[in-house]
Order: structure tokens, then C-alpha cells, then sequence
């Protein structure tokens, strides 16, 4: 309050809204427009003020000066004429006076006309003749001392009071005055402003502490009611119909809990298939997995790596479909077909089935890695099937704990190896109905075919998968006719570590060679006759590789298939060491 006047607030400052229970966002866009709107007609009505009076601010500060050059020029032209008539001591101590009458007359003529145009400047102007008036009367006491000689210092304190360093000094008087008074009316305005900021801060933070306040029963309700519709959602959308999960369990959150292994599972599952020898329906798939080993029927996975039209091709492994010539093929949700074996390789046991598939079935071709790429301790999965359909889609994790393995594999099971598989070696579980199944990396690509695993007593997580860029080369051959034809020297073998010392002794073998092959009988006509091969050599090197035995022969013979190079080989003959070309075709 000021001036004994009463504050009076305007009822827009008070006046109390309408209550609202819930949230109306076109009524808060409107609300916050309208005040946006309100808040620019105060800023541009308080500018405009701030404009109106610097303006008027600046018409006074002109014409004081201009008011005060006038008194000067007056007094001045006074002066001047007192002196040109030379006027008697009496008439000067009058002269003064009365010429100050006279200037108080112009005065306030002066004073009444601004006073007609702007009563602040009438004050102004009243201020600034009072204080020439009093200069004046001061000048005029001062010229009543004097001695005889007063005239020459009454006109030396006139010229002193008018000179231009006394007019500037007055002028930068008043200026110094006038910008005293704008910087405190500056201050006043910032903090007025200041004090406005923090009150309507102050009122946004009370009007929310109220709503809350009020509707806090109402908030918590919606916002229960709406955690219980996304739990609901996430409960019934959780599982899939082939009961594998979702990516998570709230999609909010499906960045951060969905990692890679997941992606890579639920991305490659759908190219897994499982392919059973047995097209009938004696017993379930899980019965014929824990029968005796050696039995005619074979259960086991498959991948899908391409597709064309609605036939899809799966690789298998050749142990899984055995001699049979059509495979029944389980995909999807539990639909079947049976499709037909288009041809098997048993020494790198691969197998490829086409079969017909359902225009609406998910299934699809599988992404091709690159297993030349793969690095030890890389993380990898398994999928497959273990134990047929009644477990499809198993996921089992590991990493890659061996590379460029040589296995024996007994093929015809008459305990007796027949050949050496190269594969890589991986700690995954792989169980009874994963052979076939994909390996792969962590980008849900296939590196490889689950082929086998060790399975001895006190040995665990070792198993076998064919490197997919071996699997790739045989399965084209296969598409193209049906099977993979090897090269053959056409020479019979047997190890030397199997002979005897007798036989040593008549082909001239030192005794320090205990690896190596001994060639038995030529067939004639045949690589190894044409190569020079002759009965008793006993090959302890081939293609800059030891031979130990005749898998190892047989390995790198077999891997110069797509090639058929002529390979470098150091023989023994008559216990002379000797080099020779043995030709593949």
C-alpha cells in the first residue's frame, strides 16, 4: 500500500477456477494460449510505457537547458546595458533587483505556458528559476560589502556567474541529476519484476501442490488400472504358440533384455526342421531316440537353406536318413511332409531332403556364415531337435573349444573307422536328435551341422560340427547329381604300424619310420600305376603333409576332390627314400 491507499486485487488474481478431476489437454492448450496471449499485451504495454516516459523524460531534460540558455542570454544582455550607460551606485544596487523582477516576470509567464503543455515540466522550470533566484540574491548581498570600487565587482562576479565554464558546469548539473534519477527508476523496475517472477512461480508450484493434494486418491487409481492392463497384455502375449518366449516380458524394456543369443535363437529357429526316416506312426519320436543303437530307423534335426517356391531344401546329416530314399519332414506347428532324399555323401555325412511345405507356414531359408571366420572361445548356439518332435526347438549354448579337428568315424559300424571328418569342436550339449541341427554364431548365421559327439564314460561337452563352407561345397554337388564323386588311386593299403617285423625286414624299412601306409597290390590301369606307384612303398609324406595312416591318406586324398591336383609324396622303396607324383586324375 501506498499514499494511505488500500491494495486492492484485481479479481482475476483471485478469483477461484473451476475444479477439474481429470486431465483435458485442448482446455490446458487453450488456457496456456490465453496466458501466453495476456503475457505479450503486458509486455508490449509495459514497453510502451517504458517508451512514453523516456520520451517525456527527454522533452524535459531539452528544455531545462533550453530554459536555462534563455535566463543566461537575458542576463547577459542586462549586464551590457547597465555597463553602456554607467549607471550611480544607487541605481545599480536597483538596477539588480529590478531586472531580477522583471526576469521573474518573464518566469513565470514562461512557468504558466508549460504549465498548459506538462505539469512536471511547470516544477522543473519552478525548481530551476528558484535556484537562478537564489543565485541571484547571492550575488546581490555579496555586491553591498564592497568598497567604492563595488561596480567593478559586482560586473566581475556577473561575468564569472555567466561565463561558459559556470553554464557548463550547471548543465552537466542537471544532466547528472536527471540520469541519478533514471537509474534508480531502473533498479525499482528490475526489482518490481523480479518480485512479479517469483510470485507467479510461486503460484504455479502452490496450484499443483493443491491439485495433487486433492486428486492424489483419483491418480493413484488410473495409474494402477494401467499397470494392470500392461501386465495382463504382457501375461497373455508372453509364450507363442510353439511355447517359445517373447523377446521380454514388458515392451518397454525390450532393448535391454533381449540380447544376443536371443536374437540369434529366435531368429534361426524357424529354419530348423526335424527330419525321421520312419515316414509311419508306430511309436513317438521320443521312444525311437532311447531305442538300442544300431537299429535301421534314425530320428534326427535338419536346416533349411533354401527354398523355392513352396518346396524348401534341408541340410542333414547321412546317418540321420540312412538308406532311405524319403524322410518325413516336421515343420512349423506340428505339420509334416514327406519329402525326398535327393542325395547323401557318407564320408563327410552329409545328406540334402527337398520337401513340400504349407504356403503359410513360417519356415524359411537359414542366413549362410562363413565358418573359415571362426575363432576360438566364440560364443556359439545349438539348435535341434533331441528326441524328435516332442522337444523341437531346443536351444543349447557353448562356445567353440576346438578348430581343425580330424575325427575318425566308424561308418559302416563294423567297429572299424573308415574315415577322418574335419570339423570344429564345441562344449555345447548336443543329445540323440540334434545331429543334423544348426550351429550358430552371434549373429544367427550357420558356421556348421551338428554331426557327433565323444560319448565315453568321464568325458563330456565334446562334439563335432561340419564347417558350413565344407557342407555348402557337398551340398551343391549333391543337388547337381545326386552324389560326390572321389578320386581313387585304386592301391590297398595297410599301416605300418600294424606289420610285423618279418615284413619290415623284406621290404627294407628302417626301423625309426613307425608311421606311414604300405601299398599292398595295384590295381592295373589304375592313379597309382599311372603315378608309379609299385607294391612294398611305404608313403610317409603327401602334399607337404605326414601321413600317419591310411585315414589320414584318405583325408588328403578326399580333400583334392574339386580339384584333382597331381600331389608331391616321399616314399620308402627298398629303404631308399624317394620322391614321387601321384596323379588324381
Amino acid at each position: 500500500m501506498t499514499n494511505n491507499k488500500k491494495h486492492v486485487i484485481p479479481k482475476t488474481k483471485y478469483g477461484r477456477k473451476r475444479r477439474e478431476y481429470f486431465h483435458n489437454e485442448e482446455r490446458e492448450q487453450r488456457v496456456q494460449l490465453e496466458q501466453k496471449a495476456e503475457e505479450e499485451r503486458a509486455e508490449k504495454a509495459e514497453q510502451l510505457a517504458k517508451n512514453n516516459e523516456e520520451r517525456v523524460k527527454d522533452n524535459l531534460r531539452k528544455a531545462r537547458i533550453e530554459k536555462l540558455t534563455q535566463e543566461e542570454i537575458q542576463q547577459q544582455q542586462i549586464l551590457a546595458i547597465s555597463r553602456k550607460h554607467s549607471p550611480s551606485d544607487n541605481d545599480l544596487n536597483a538596477s539588480p533587483s529590478d531586472e531580477m523582477y522583471k526576469l521573474d516576470d518573464n518566469k513565470e509567464n514562461q512557468d504558466v505556458h508549460s504549465e498548459q503543455h506538462n505539469i512536471d515540466k511547470q516544477n522543473v522550470e519552478q525548481s530551476t528559476t528558484e535556484q537562478s533566484n537564489n543565485d541571484i540574491e547571492t550575488n546581490r548581498k555579496e555586491t553591498s560589502h564592497v568598497n567604492g570600487n563595488g561596480i567593478i565587482g559586482k560586473n566581475e562576479q556577473y561575468d564569472h556567474f555567466y561565463s561558459e565554464e559556470a553554464q557548463q558546469s550547471r548543465v552537466k548539473q542537471y544532466i547528472d541529476e536527471e540520469s541519478g534519477s533514471n537509474s534508480k527508476e531502473k533498479v525499482e523496475n528490475t526489482q518490481k519484476n523480479n518480485n512479479i517472477e517469483t510470485h507467479h512461480k510461486q503460484s504455479n508450484i502452490d496450484k499443483i501442490r493443491e491439485f495433487f493434494l486433492e486428486h492424489w486418491a483419483k491418480l493413484l487409481i488410473v495409474i494402477g488400472v494401467i499397470l494392470l492392463l500392461v501386465l495382463i497384455n504382457a501375461i497373455f502375449n508372453n509364450v507363442d504358440h510353439n511355447g517359445s518366449s517373447r523377446e521380454s516380458v514388458f515392451k518397454g524394456h525390450q532393448d535391454k533384455a533381449y540380447t544376443t543369443t536371443m536374437k540369434s535363437a529366435n531368429s534361426a529357429i524357424h529354419s530348423i526342421v526335424t527330419v525321421d526316416n520312419n515316414t509311419g506312426k508306430e511309436t513317438s519320436s521320443a521312444d525311437k531316440e532311447t531305442q538300442e543303437a544300431g537299429k535301421e530307423n534314425e530320428l534326427g534335426s535338419g536346416v533349411v537353406y533354401k527354398k523355392v517356391g513352396g518346396s524348401i531344401f534341408i541340410m542333414t546329416n547321412a546317418h540321420v536318413v540312412g538308406d532311405k530314399k524319403e524322410q518325413k519332414i516336421t515343420y512349423g506347428n506340428d505339420d509334416y511332409s514327406i519329402g525326398k532324399v535327393i542325395g547323401t555323401d557318407k564320408f563327410s555325412d552329409i545328406a540334402i531332403v527337398k520337401a513340400k511345405v504349407k504356403s503359410d507356414s513360417d519356415v524359411k531359408p537359414i542366413k549362410m556364415g562363413d565358418s573359415s571366420t571362426l575363432v576360438l572361445g566364440e560364443p556359439i548356439i545349438v539348435i535341434g531337435n533331441p528326441l524328435g518332435v516332442d522337444f523341437k526347438g531346443s536351444v543349447s549354448e557353448g562356445i567353440i573349444s576346438g578348430l581343425n579337428r580330424h575325427v575318425p568315424v566308424d561308418i559302416d559300424k563294423d567297429n572299424q573307422y573308415d574315415v577322418l571328418m574335419s570339423a570344429f569342436q564345441v562344449d555345447a550339449p548336443v543329445n540323440p536328435g540334434n545331429s543334423g541341427g544348426g550351429v550358430i554364431d552371434r549373429d544367427g548365421k550357420l558356421v556348421g551341422i551338428a554331426s557327433l559327439k565323444i560319448d565315453m564314460e568321464n568325458v563330456e561337452g565334446m562334439a563335432f560340427a561340419i564347417p558350413v563352407n565344407d557342407a555348402q561345397s557337398i551340398a551343391k554337388q549333391l543337388e547337381a547329381k545326386g552324389e560326390v564323386k572321389y578320386p581313387n588311386t585304386g592301391v590297398k593299403i595297410t599301416n605300418v604300424a600294424e606289420i610285423d617285423d618279418a615284413t619290415r625286414q623284406a621290404i627294407s624299412l628302417p626301423n625309426d619310420i613307425n608311421k606311414g601306409i604300405l601299398i599292398g597290390d595295384v590295381k592295373e590301369n589304375s592313379l597309382g600305376e599311372k603315378s608309379g606307384l609299385q607294391k612294398n612303398d611305404v608313403i610317409v609324406e603327401l602334399d607337404g603333409k605326414e601321413i600317419e595312416d591310411n585315414l589320414r591318406y584318405r583325408q588328403v586324398i578326399f580333400s583334392h576332390k574339386d580339384d584333382l591336383q597331381t600331389l608331391p609324396a616321399k616314399i620308402y622303396r627298398d629303404g631308399k627314400l624317394k620322391d614321387i607324383k601321384i596323379k588324381l586324375k
